[in-house]
Parts: structure tokens; sequence; C-alpha cells
């Protein structure tokens, strides 16, 4: 019999002659009688029996361990010592005994919370469609997303339209042009219509694409250039389609009228009137007209530039004097002062330096990617900058949607694109006149086989236009973008975002955490080291729809290609910083 426990006359107390030898009988049981009379007692009931009933479980967990042990002994077949099997683990050296087993954690929510906590409360989801960004940052899975791909082969998203939204210096433009070389690999041909800084203008000569450049002394662009539509208006009539090349010519002039209109408001600083309008396309239809009609006699192979559509509208005619309504000639020169005004303004000065003559470089569809350089442009000149950019912007989309029409007739593939609209604030912020151009460019891109990557700093740039109505409608692009990426964020910032998109704790957490900078201590860093980058560099947040499912943290990693390149390297001024005060 076993000695009783002081502490417990239940609780049998085993020699230490009676304990299995290590390495022989694995965790001590309680022998038969024992076993008996705690069944015994757990019949009874009351609170020696829920002891008892603790023992006997305790009893059943070593017996199948032991069995476990036994049976792992005999099919080792080897003369040597078995560590000894508790409950905890072997014991013994290298046994991974665990003295005590830490409780699990546990989390209470609403129902409402808890449906987004399988697997982790921030989305673990990332399916494995589209370009490679980089790991989960909780779960180290891959992460894959671009917006074409995500529309057109996961159905995720319900159109191929993104917003990127982030502080500057945490590789906002790194993660695009991850996004940019993943849509290359697939025959997806990016467009970056205006480059500002330049921040794509390395990845476009890598892969062998078109770069074009715009600005004082490096190229200029014809608002009037009809561009890849009056070629593919061309193979239209050469293949005897007139009536789609009636259609493309109607969409050709209407997209002349609107470039003309926006143009004319930047000078202005604001609307052009319903009048003038109708002058502009009036005097358009003159350009075009046979010399036999009175016309200009223009073509789509000889192009006018902006002076001959002012000479035009000058020297008048029947039709401009109704358009005006003027009564006499000297009527109507007054009534055109101001129109006069404003071309006269797009064909000299800074304006003519990039307006005024033919286009120097058009772009070409057939390359695998085009990036337009306008980072010549000096930072002061914003509107010449966000003339420069909505120019280019209406020239890209025009051409890709020239490209769709000659597929649709047969006479050509069908082309994917991805447009990028890098610094959007910079055009934003001129006006509420500026919004609505943008605004008509944005609905559109699914229609016409394009991808839409809009990149700006925060929602504030959104916010600080003028009306209320310019503020809706600019936020409107934010909402139409089927997924969002959140770069590092202040706290007001995701304040503002809540309203649109909902973030939950550790989404607002993460995120502003990622706008922390670097620990303040140590020494500066020694010429030839590494600059180390932000804690938040490289982190992002992906949100898809609006409710209240938790986003896709992952970190964009680098390839030791894309390293070797410089591609990423936004910082080339700084090269030399490190031997510049050194002392020969």
């Amino acid at each position: 019999m076993a000695e009783r426990d002081t502490r417990d006359p239940d609780r049998p107390r085993v020699p230490t002659t009676s304990r299995p030898a290590r390495g022989t009988g694995g965790p001590e049981v309680l022998d038969d009688e024992r076993r008996t009379r705690l069944l015994q007692r757990r019949r009874k009931g009351g609170v020696r029996a829920v002891w008892a009933g603790v023992l006997l479980s305790r009893d059943d967990h070593r017996r199948r361990n032991r069995g476990v042990h036994e049976q792992a002994a005999l099919a080792d077949q080897f003369d040597r010592p078995v560590l000894r099997l508790t409950d905890n683990g072997y014991a013994g050296p290298t046994g991974g005994r665990v003295s005590a087993v830490g409780r699990p954690a546990e989390w209470r929510g609403t129902t409402a919370q808890v449906v987004g906590l399988w697997p982790w409360s921030v989305g673990a989801g990332a399916p494995l469609v589209g370009t490679p960004l980089g790991p989960h940052l909780r779960t180290g899975a891959p992460v894959c997303f671009d917006p074409m791909n995500w529309f057109l082969r996961g159905g995720f998203i319900t159109a191929p339209s993104l917003f990127v939204l982030g502080l500057n210096g945490f590789g906002k433009s790194s993660l695009v042009r991850r996004i940019v070389l993943g849509g290359i690999a697939q025959g997806i041909t990016p467009l970056i219509l205006a480059d500002v800084k330049p921040d794509y203008r390395a990845l476009v000569e890598l892969v062998g694409g078109q770069v074009i450049d715009l600005g004082y002394g490096y190229g200029q662009l014809n608002p009037l250039d009809s561009g890849v539509m009056g070629t593919v208006l061309a193979q239209l009539q050469g293949a005897g389609m007139f009536e789609l090349a009636r259609t493309l010519a109607q969409e050709l002039r209407a997209r002349q009228i609107s470039l003309i209109c926006a143009l004319v408001e930047l000078v202005r600083g604001q609307r052009v009137a319903d009048f003038e309008e109708t002058i502009i396309a009036t005097a358009l239809e003159y350009l075009y007209r046979p010399t036999t009609e009175g016309g200009r006699g223009f073509t789509h192979h000889t192009q006018p530039v902006l002076d001959d559509l002012l000479d035009v509208i000058v020297a008048g005619g029947p039709d401009l004097h109704l358009d005006a309504a003027a009564e006499s000639a000297a009527t109507y020169q007054t009534a055109v002062v101001p129109l006069r005004q404003s071309l006269r303004a797009l064909t000299r000065g800074p304006f003519g330096q990039v307006f005024a003559g033919p286009t120097t470089v058009g772009i070409d569809l057939a390359s695998t990617a085009v990036c337009i350089d306008v980072s010549h442009i000096p930072t002061g000149d914003r509107k010449l900058k966000a003339a420069v950019m909505l120019a280019c912007w209406g020239a890209g989309f025009s051409a890709v949607e020239a490209l769709n029409m000659l597929a649709d007739a047969g006479l050509g593939p069908q082309r994917y694109f991805q447009v990028v609209m890098d610094e959007l604030w910079q055009v934003l912020s001129l006006g509420e006149f500026m919004v609505e151009r943008v605004d008509e460019l944005t609905r559109l891109q699914r229609t016409i086989a394009t991808a839409l990557i809009m990149i700006s700093h925060t929602i504030k740039d959104l916010q600080a236009l003028g009306s209320d109505a310019a503020i809706s409608r600019a936020l409107g692009f934010l909402e139409r973008a089927r997924a969002k990426i959140f770069g590092a964020l202040p706290g007001e910032e995701v304040s503002r975002l809540s309203a649109f998109i909902p973030f939950t704790a550790t989404e607002r957490g993460m995120v502003t955490n990622w706008s922390a900078p670097q620990a303040l201590t140590g020494e500066a860093i020694r010429p030839g080291t590494p600059r180390p980058t932000p804690p938040g560099t490289g982190k992002f947040l992906l949100k898809v729809g609006e409710g209240r499912q938790p986003g896709i943290p992952f970190l964009v990693e680098l390839t030791e290609t894309e390293r070797s390149t410089g591609i990423h390297d936004t910082n080339t001024r700084f090269a030399d910083f490190d031997t510049a005060g050194e002392t020969p």
C-alpha cells in the first residue's frame, strides 16, 4: 500500500523505490486498487467526488503517455536510456520539458469584430493573384496585387482602379514601380503620362520603353495634334470603315475642344464662358474645312497649331459672329478679346515654349512603356506644370481609346494599359475647374481596358479645394477607386479617412506608427555606411471595399536586381555628400 500524504489523505505518495527508472517506465500511474477507490468516491458525489474525478482524469492521461512511451521504446530497438515522459514533455537534457504550461491568451469582442479575427485581426487573406509585392506583415505569406489582375482574374474589385495615399519618403513610388514592373511582365503597357520628379524614367529606360522630354528647351506638345487618334483614323478610312472613322473624328474634335478649354481656364484661373467654348469649336471646324469651302485645309496629316486657331478667331466670320451673338464685326471683336488674350498667353511666354509649336515627339504605344518626363519645368511654374500634366493625360487617354476602336474593328489586337497619375494634388490645387477636367478622365477607365493608379500624399490634398462641390467631386476619385493602399500616415489623416474607409483599432495604430521616426540616439553616420531607412518605409495596408473587413498589411521587399539597377533610388543627389566635407 502507498503511504498517505499528510496534506491530503486521499492523495497517494509513491515511495521513491517504486518510481519507474529513467528510460524504463515512463509517467507514474495509479495502481488498480487506488483507481477502484477513486471510482467509488466519484459515484458518491460531493466535493471529494470532484477531486476524485480530477485524479482519475490525470491518471488516464498519464496511462496514454505511458503507452506511447512503451511503444516508442519497443520500436527504438536500441539498448540506450530513453528520457522519461511527463505531462509537460520529456524530462532530461534536450528533452524539451516545460515546467509550467502557460495559459493561452483569450480575447473578447463583438460579433462585428470577431468575424475579422480569423485568422488574424488585421487580415491574412492574401490571394496569389497579381504582381508579387512582398510578405504579409503578420503571417509572412506572400502578398500579390495589381488592379488589372484583381479585376480580371480575381474578381476581387469591380473596376481596375487604385488610389495610393502616404507621406513622402516612405516608398509610395517604389510600390507603384513594382506594380508597373509586374504589368510589363504580363504584357500590360504602363503609361506614365506626367513624370514630375522623375520617378519612373530610369525604369522605363531599363525596359526599353519610350521617354519623352517636355519643358523649356526640351520638347513641345501641340494641343491640336491628333496623335495616335489621327493615325488610327487614317487606318479606318483606308479599310473602308467610314462610319467608325466618322465616330472617331467626332471624338477627336471633342477632345481637342475640351483640352483647349482646360488650358484657357488654367491661364485665366476661371471658367471658359459658354459662347467662348462654342467659338473654339467653330474655329476648329474652320481649320479642318477644305479651302474650297472657305476653310484652312488642315488634315490629320498636316496638323494646325494654336497660332492657326488664334488667327481664325481673330479673322472672324459669319458663324463665329453668330456664336458670339455679335451684330457687327466690331461687336464680335470686343466679345472675343478675353479669349484672344488667353490664347495669346498660350502661344507666348512660358506656356508658348511648350504649347506654341508642333509636337516634338509623339507617343508610340508600340513601346514596352511610355514615360513623359516633365521634370524640366521649374517647380515654381505650377500653372504650366499642371497644364502640361493635363495635356499629357488627355493625349494618353485619347491614344488608348483609339487603339481600342482599332481592336473593335478587327484591325489590331486588344491592348491593356496602366495609367499612372502621380502627384495628383498639383492639378487639383489649381481650382474647381481642374477637378472637373480630371473627373472626366477618371470615370471611364474600365470601358477602355485601362487600369488607373492615382497617387497623392494625404486626403487633405483633396479636402483643401475651394468649394464643397469641388471637394465632393475630388473625394469621388478616392471613393471610386476600388482598391486603396495606405502607407505611413499621421493620426489626424486616418481620422479623416475613417469617414470613407473604416479602420480597425489595430490598423489605425499600425499605419500611424509607421510614420514615427527612428530613435533619436547614436552618432552620425560614418562615410560609406548605408543611411538607415525610417521604420515605416515600404510598409503598406491594402484595403478593398467600404466594409469593415480587415485590410492586408504587407512589406515591399526590393530584389537584388532592383537594388543594383538603382531604379528605386530617389536620393541620387546626395550620393557624394559623404565625401563633400572631408579634408583631403
